[in-house]
């Protein structure tokens, strides 16, 4: 894959490209490196979430109606237990027929490559609905969604690393100089996204797509950049959040050293573990005793 920017890459194919470094992957090098080693050779479980479907399942409705009838696909759970119960009224368990699983299995074959959401409860269409109704309700949020780019694949070259890096922002607005990273979760309280952007490296993967729509030229400058985070519980809240240009300045920090990391692995082929935070030359670590257990 040259470096570049690309608009007709499948989420599938892009994925796929071996030789260009997501963010997903650098969270690993910020564990160990030896981390990032496992996990780009496949060594590490890869594991494909029902969150991730349904994530970008509303991505697309939200962004855009046409692809979300396109490539979602409704599980009739509803119909299918119907469907069993007409066969055998004295089903007790009607998911277990042969009526239901048959059903499943007919969707599934046909629906191959979509993003399956359940047609009612978690996660579900319904769920989509009243997500998307927060969203419309909010002008803010109208406005920066409003005439955006998606789905972009952006490809290039770190020029003091030459560590190749790949990303693909959830929404750009070019003219604007914005980006937007679009987040569902359960709760999207200050408190509780503060400790989402910590666990999952939000911040991180920020400056790598600050970065890559500057180095591939999409963008001559980033004014802003915003995480649009959607419960998809009751009462459904749509927040923006701000990453504040003082907290930037000290990630992107963080991120050029990670890559000057990275290069040097690369180079001599070393991957060391926890041992890449020691400050001395045999690789030793202080225990962090917990202060409960020192009082």
């Amino acid at each position: 894959m040259n470096d570049g920017i690309y608009d007709n890459i499948s989420i599938e194919d892009y994925h796929a490209n071996q030789t260009h470094v997501s963010a997903t992957t650098l969270k690993y090098a910020k564990t160990s490196l030896k981390h990032f080693d496992w996990y780009r050779r496949g060594c590490l479980p890869r594991e494909e979430k029902s969150q991730f479907a349904f994530g970008n399942a509303f991505e697309l409705a939200l962004l855009s109606g046409t692809e979300y009838l396109e490539k979602v696909a409704i599980f009739p759970d509803k119909e299918l237990i119907e469907k069993a119960l007409n066969e055998n009224k004295d089903l007790k368990v009607p998911r277990n027929s042969t009526v239901y699983k048959d059903g499943a299995k007919e969707f599934y074959e046909k629906n191959k490559g979509k993003y399956i959401i359940q047609d009612t409860g978690n996660e579900s269409f319904d769920v989509v609905e009243e997500m998307l109704s927060s969203c419309y309700q909010d002008k803010a949020i109208q406005a920066l969604i409003k005439n955006t780019e998606y789905q972009l694949s952006l490809f290039w070259t770190d020029p003091e690393t030459g560590v190749k890096l790949k990303t693909r922002p959830d929404i750009c607005k070019r003219k604007k100089n914005v980006i937007v990273n679009l987040k569902t979760t359960l709760d999207g309280s200050p408190e509780a996204f503060s400790k989402e952007m910590n666990k999952w490296d939000y911040p991180l993967q920020a400056c790598v797509e600050i970065t890559g729509c500057l180095r591939s030229g999409l963008m001559e400058q980033v004014d802003s950049y915003f995480w649009l985070v959607v419960e998809k519980v009751p009462p459904y809240n749509a927040t923006i959040y701000e990453f504040s240009e003082q907290d930037i300045g000290s990630v992107m920090d963080g991120f050029h050293y990670l890559l000057s990391k990275l290069s040097k692995a690369e180079k001599e082929n070393k991957w060391p573990g926890y041992t890449q935070e020691a400050s001395n030359e045999f690789g030793i670590l202080e225990a962090r005793i917990p202060l409960w257990y020192k009082r």
